[in-house]
């Protein structure tokens, strides 16, 4: 047993005395090491039971028995902590399992899945505004001020947009029975939508002053307010005017000029032509059934233009000249157009001619006049008694353009089979030119204006194309002040009276 007050295996301090018996045993020195703390030394009451007995009962060999010899100092044994890394992440282990648990409980699985959703959908969203905007547009910049790159251009642009069109109407589409109680029963056409066409409209080409005659085609775009109507590419208005077009389908007709004769030489009328001395002319020429030499003293276009129908808005008096080439060669005052054939009414019957032009129109059948709807009467004029009956007050509303005017009506006339029709146009003192042709059928039943008046269709000479309907409705005016019929009787030409 260890001295009464000293532990076992440490030596006494400095200046005390070592009990008698007690060896002094020092424990090991270890090296420090960082971070590693050095374990206590086992004490002896940390020694299992049956150790404490041994440690006591331990006699040193070197002593007596009966002396008290020390124990036997036990080494401490030195526990290594746990790494310090170890440590760490078990740490960080425990926080993450109760952050994790918290965001559960919370309901943060949904929430994130939300989110991600979300986010997925905004950047779709994001792609496609991106690309929609950024797409780049195709911006045709056309050359202004006049220029010829500004005219060739709008001529290009104008026979695209044409091109367009004409696929859109030349579409094959189904065919219908159409079934008529007679031959001049009313026949519904489709419509046909506004934009597929490319007329100007009449209002603003009788403001314009230089509604062109030169061409609905050659010219296009480019030139349709100066030397034509453009039609751009469209082939088949190639040299229409609205005094006709070139060919011979329709009535042929040929432009004459008073002022001068076929050598270009001045004749009585150069200078400023009279009423008088204008309808001479015209009832002259009538008389020899405009045939031989009725006409011939005066200068004459080569060009024949031939027209299905007659209706002219109002225009400047040159369109006339122009519209038969000879604008250079005549002065727009003093001339007539002189329209020829041998037609087919639709069915046997009698009929009337109601219209009216600035300066002159009359009909003749088969040689005689039946209507006089010139602005002021041609036909008999001078004499004392004039047939009353190819110029009477038809009513309705007021031509377009001529300020106060109305149609005039004309004597009823019976058509059988192949009949010959002259109808004469034309302008004396120059300025604005302008009206229609149209045609009643005796029998016939038609829609009324609020003055009782018919509502009557153009004389024409075939059927109807989308381009002529919508002719009509721009004659007719937005408001639909002048309304022509949609459907019209065809009379069909049968024989040209020109020889060449």
């Amino acid at each position: 047993m260890p001295p009464q007050g000293m532990p076992p295996g440490y030596a006494p301090p400095p200046g005390y005395a070592l009990p008698p018996g007690y060896a002094p045993v020092f424990p090991p020195v270890y090296m420090p090491q960082p971070m590693i703390p050095v374990a206590s030394p086992v004490t002896q009451s940390a020694l299992a039971p049956s150790e404490q007995v041994a440690a006591d009962c331990a006699v040193p060999a070197t002593q007596e028995s009966n002396s008290v010899s020390p124990p036997l100092a036990k080494v401490p044994e030195v526990v290594e902590p746990p790494a310090a890394s170890s440590v760490g992440e078990t740490s960080g282990n425990n926080e993450r399992r109760g952050l994790k648990h918290y965001w559960q409980q919370i309901g943060g699985g949904s929430l994130s899945l939300s989110l991600a959703l979300h986010i997925g959908l905004l950047l779709i969203a994001g792609l496609v505004v991106f690309t929609t905007t950024s797409a780049e547009r195709n911006i045709d910049f056309l050359p202004g001020g006049g220029t010829q790159q500004g005219e060739q251009a709008s001529s290009d642009l104008a026979t695209q947009v044409q091109m367009k069109r004409r696929s859109r109407l030349t579409r094959t589409t189904p065919m219908q029975r159409v079934v008529v109680q007679n031959a001049t029963a009313a026949i519904s056409l489709p419509d046909v939508p506004p934009d597929l066409l490319s007329i100007p409209d009449v209002g603003s080409m009788m403001s314009a002053g230089r509604m062109g005659s030169g061409g609905f085609g050659s010219a296009g775009a480019g030139g349709g307010m100066g030397s034509g109507i453009g039609m751009g590419g469209a082939k088949g208005f190639v040299g229409m005017t609205l005094f006709g077009k070139l060919g011979d389908e329709g009535v042929p007709g040929v432009f004459y000029d008073l002022k001068q004769n076929p050598q270009r030489e001045a004749t009585a009328y150069a200078g400023e032509i009279g009423e008088g001395e204008y309808a001479g002319v015209i009832n002259s020429a009538a008389a020899k059934k405009f045939t031989g030499k009725s006409l011939d003293e005066f200068f004459r276009s080569t060009q024949k233009m031939s027209f299905n129908y007659l209706l002219v808005p109002y225009m400047a008096a040159e369109e006339g000249p122009k519209a038969f080439k000879v604008d250079k060669e005549v002065r727009p005052r003093g001339w007539i157009v002189h329209y020829g054939a041998q037609i087919q009414p639709p069915a046997p019957g009698d009929y009337r001619f109601v219209g009216m032009f600035d300066d002159a129109l009359i009909v003749y059948i088969n040689g005689k006049p039946v209507l006089d709807g010139s602005w002021y009467p041609i036909v008999g004029h001078g004499d004392k008694r004039r047939d009353e009956d190819i110029r009477q007050d038809f009513g309705g509303p007021v031509v377009p353009g001529t300020g106060s005017r109305h149609c005039y009506a004309g004597k009823w006339v019976r058509m059988e089979g192949s009949t010959r029709i002259d109808i004469i146009v034309g302008e004396r003192p120059g300025g604005r030119v302008g009206g229609l042709l149209m045609v009643q059928a005796k029998k016939a039943r038609y829609a009324e204006r609020s003055d009782g008046s018919p509502i009557l269709p153009v004389f024409s000479t075939a059927k109807f194309s989308p381009f002529d309907l919508q002719r009509l409705e721009d004659y007719s005016g937005k408001d639909r002040a002048f309304e022509l019929a949609r459907e019209t009787p065809v009379f069909t030409v049968s024989k040209s009276l020109f020889k060449d």
